[in-house]
């Protein structure tokens, strides 16, 4: 996923590798797909921090600027 992508699809990805990882826990073959899968929840995980990371700064300049004017 690249960082174009919006935090929901970045969510849905890692929502869909864990989905994947825990159907796959007895299944051996899944360790040919962990590397790939791994780099792409690593990408959207990324993704979705800075987003998260953005809203709390948001928020907290928000509070703060509301704060001042009181």
């Amino acid at each position: 996923m690249s960082s174009a992508t919006t935090y929901a699809q970045n969510y849905q990805t890692l929502e869909q590798i864990n989905a994947k990882l825990q159907s796959g826990q007895n299944n051996p073959n899944i360790i040919d797909e962990l590397a790939p899968m791994l780099e792409a929840a690593s990408k959207s995980y990324q993704v979705c921090r800075a987003r998260i990371d953005a809203a709390e700064k948001f928020i907290a300049e928000f509070e703060t600027s509301t704060n001042a004017k009181d």
